[in-house]
């Protein structure tokens, strides 16, 4: 009976409803060793790379030490179908150990994927995919009924770690594998009256690659110099980094040859409450011996979040050297008590030049610029962790819409 007596006194009891708006009430917990951050996210957007994006991400952050003196950790975890019947995995992580003493940064992917085949350098030719065959950067224009696309299938293992040897001065070491297989380039046709010869195809016959497969495989030496407050969305601080990466036959490289990654991000409080910032973001690649494969090139959007180059498509600008600029302006809009940060808005300009030795193209002989707009919604106080959403446009009628996690840079 004192059983029945305890049930029929918890069946009394009403259970409050829980409304959706009710997380914006809730005061977020201070921030100690071991705590997890994360947030899902539906992916849904339009963009030039992958037509109509459906698929589903999630960010995760966490303190590995004390908040006081350990940095936070990231890791963005995404899996997406396209309607160009790409399928893309990927894992992205920055890691820091307890008193910030190692990093580890990390860019794992498996994609079965395509893209045009462009031509290199920036300017009016990287339109051209192949002798006569232009591509169309509006993507409500009509591409030409014999553009066809470059398919792949890629696997890339990137992993560096950094040891603490001053204040915020890191160095260390890294491997890189970078795997294409089972490449169909559908545009090229070499036994047609006229044959179709592809950028793609004669980039590769011409410095003696395979044109179904690659490998790029190698070490680097790495410098890092971080003073930044928040991985998600620094109010304050520097980043630079410097990689050099040798690819060797020895660990599998389809050639011998070495690459130099150099990267600066600033950000500058203008109003002195961080509700005006004005950011900025460079980096440059290039080839300093050998060759490399076509894809793995110095191009726009293959860094290691695929953040830059906003308004166009996944390498639509390629070539043996490339320098990358962004400036953003990020404005607070509105917030409450326990969401001071809820909504804020940017715009931003970016700019890429590259070169081309086979097209005498030299940095800086074209430089295409895009620019855009987009909203920040905060979904957590404590790390900073925002939901973004971005318009560009590039020259040409070029565009795209971008729904993410976290700001670009």
């Amino acid at each position: 009976m004192a059983q029945d007596t305890t049930l029929a006194a918890i069946d009394s009891v009403s259970v409050p409803k829980v409304k959706w708006w009710q997380f914006l009430k809730k005061v977020p917990k201070l921030p100690h060793k071991g705590s997890i951050y994360y947030f899902p996210l539906p992916m849904l957007s339009f963009n030039p790379t992958n037509n109509f994006l459906v698929g589903v991400g999630c960010g995760l952050n966490w303190y590995g030490g004390d908040p006081s003196d350990t940095r936070l950790s990231t890791a963005h975890i995404g899996l997406a179908y396209t309607l160009k019947k790409q399928i893309l995995s990927a894992l992205r992580t920055s890691i820091y150990t307890d008193h910030d003493n190692w990093i580890l940064i990390g860019d794992w992917r498996y994609q079965i994927s395509s893209q045009p085949g462009f031509g290199l350098g920036t300017g009016p030719q990287t339109d051209n995919l192949a002798n006569g065959v232009h591509f169309n950067d509006n993507p409500y224009g009509s591409e030409p009924s014999n553009v066809k696309l470059l398919y792949f299938n890629f696997l890339r293992v990137h992993e560096t770690v950094l040891r603490r040897v001053i204040d915020k001065f890191y160095l260390g070491i890294g491997y890189h594998l970078d795997y294409y297989y089972n490449i169909n380039d559908k545009l090229l046709n070499l036994v047609a009256a006229v044959p179709v010869i592809t950028e793609y195809y004669a980039y590769t016959i011409r410095n003696g690659f395979n044109p179904t497969i690659s490998v790029l495989s190698g070490a680097s030496v790495n410098a890092v110099y971080d003073t930044r407050d928040n991985q998600n969305a620094p109010n304050s601080g520097r980043y630079a980094f410097v990689s050099f990466k040798y690819n060797s036959l020895v660990f599998g490289s389809s050639k011998n040859s070495s690459t130099m990654w150099i990267e600066y991000r600033d950000y500058v409080n203008i109003t002195k409450n961080y509700h005006n910032l004005l950011c900025f973001w460079a980096f440059g690649s290039v080839v300093t011996s050998g060759a490399v494969p076509y894809m793995n090139l110095p191009a726009i959007g293959w860094d290691q979040y695929g953040k830059s180059g906003e308004g166009y498509i996944q390498g639509r600008f390629r070539g043996e050297a490339l320098l990358f600029g962004e400036i953003e302006y990020r404005r607070h809009l509105f917030g409450i008590k326990n969401y001071p940060n809820l909504l804020g808005m940017v715009v931003f300009a970016n700019m890429t030049t590259a070169d081309s030795k086979e097209n005498n193209i030299n940095l800086f002989k074209f430089v295409d610029p895009a620019f855009g707009t987009g909203l920040r919604v905060s979904v957590s106080t404590v790390v900073r962790m925002n939901a973004v959403l971005d318009y560009a446009i590039g020259l040409n009628g070029s565009m795209g819409v971008y729904l993410k996690l976290n700001e670009a840079f």
